[in-house]
């Protein structure tokens, strides 16, 4: 069994093992017996970590109910795991038809044996590559200063007080308050693992998809290459039947391109909706902190402009592949237009411009079909946090 999951994109390689060891993707050697247990665990590991944290938050919001600066300080928290249990619902539910995309951009990308096909899938993978190194920064920083920053309670988690229970056991008390310390410590650093890996996985695949519209672009652009023009800027009748197939395989690989998107589209959006939800909440409740709580102390105050940016870097990183897969999908009229169809036969020119009409309808990547991601949305976003920054400003005063 290979101990390793190859891919031609970076992001995808470090992702797919990094979520394999942790039981969320499956392996091609794995035996029906070994996909089961598999399963089992990654489930167990979802209910323990995930499920159970956010369980123990509600109840700490319920205790706390009335005390903003508590209840922002935990919200924190809950709403960061109400964001991870959608992703990983996402990915453990749509498992099939999300790994059928990554296979299929794969196959794509292995017999893709032009020079500048290449380049393009270099230039996606550089991209990609690059989001993953920052965002594991950010996630590495934030991981540490929270452990370093001060708490308002014993554990690292806020936890309601007795005699409201929430372990069943004296967590104040060894070796109760072992276990639960550890067990809040797995907590924290599993969510920040599997934020980095799940963000760069989901955002992997859409570049992905994004990939493949370019290389379609790419060969509608190139359509008559190799293929002389006479004296009239007219093609040949053996010419046309060149044209003509190459022209069939790309309207092949662009319907399977759109495909792909539309489907990585819905599958996500829903977890999109929630992540942009949690971030606006995030964003305007840590900026209330540290403008309403002077008793915070630097190294607190330097994790809470961390959760800022982190919670910002997630919206931007799928406003991103949102803005650019738009732009992918409606290169294609415009390569449409680049290519020598003047030298085409009529039927050609008309095959040529349905797919300039069908790519004017692009392909939008939305948070639960409400929200159209973008650059600019994003910058939406940011504006919504701070609306809602200053209402909770209002409301202490």
């Amino acid at each position: 069994m290979a101990f390793f999951i190859k891919n031609k994109m970076f992001g995808l390689t470090i992702t797919l093992n990094t979520l394999s060891w942790a039981g969320l993707i499956m392996r091609d050697q794995y035996t029906k017996t070994q996909r089961i247990i598999v399963r089992v665990y990654a489930w167990l590991v979802f209910l323990y970590l995930f499920v159970a944290a956010a369980c123990v938050q509600i109840a700490d919001i319920i205790d706390i109910w009335g005390d903003i600066n508590l209840m922002a300080e935990t919200a924190l928290l809950l709403f960061m795991e109400f964001a991870v249990i959608s992703k990983l619902l996402t990915l453990l539910l749509r498992y099939d038809r999300i790994m059928e995309i990554i296979n299929g951009t794969e196959e794509i990308f292995y017999f893709e044996n032009r020079l500048e096909g290449q380049r393009i899938i270099a230039s996606i993978d550089k991209e990609t590559t690059r989001f993953l190194q920052f965002n594991s920064a950010f996630v590495a920083l934030s991981t540490v200063f929270w452990f370093m920053g001060e708490h308002s309670s014993t554990f690292f988690i806020r936890a309601p007080p007795p005699p409201r229970v929430v372990y069943p056991f004296n967590e104040m008390k060894s070796p109760g308050y072992e276990f639960a310390l550890i067990h809040q410590c797995m907590m924290m650093v599993f969510t920040g693992y599997t934020v980095f890996n799940i963000n760069i996985f989901f955002a992997s695949v859409v570049a992905g998809c994004r990939c493949r519209l370019k290389l379609v672009a790419l060969s509608i652009r190139n359509i008559c290459i190799n293929i002389p023009v006479n004296k009239k800027n007219l093609i040949t009748p053996e010419e046309e039947k060149i044209v003509k197939e190459r022209l069939h395989c790309a309207i092949s690989q662009h319907k399977c391109a759109l495909n792909a998107a539309k489907d990585i589209k819905n599958c996500i959006s829903g977890f999109l909706l929630v992540q942009l939800t949690v971030s606006i909440i995030i964003i305007c409740t840590t900026a209330y902190q540290l403008a309403v709580n002077k008793a915070i102390g630097n190294i607190q105050k330097t994790s809470m402009v961390g959760y800022i940016l982190g919670a910002s870097l997630e919206v931007f990183l799928f406003c991103f592949q949102g803005e650019f897969l738009r732009n992918a999908s409606e290169e294609i009229a415009d390569a449409a237009y680049e290519c020598p169809w003047y030298t085409l036969t009529q039927p050609l020119k008309r095959t040529l411009l349905i797919i300039m009409m069908r790519a004017q309808s692009p392909v939008i990547l939305t948070a639960g079909g409400f929200i159209d991601l973008s650059i600019r949305e994003f910058m939406g976003i940011l504006k919504a946090s701070y609306s809602f920054f200053t209402v909770l400003q209002h409301v202490n005063e």
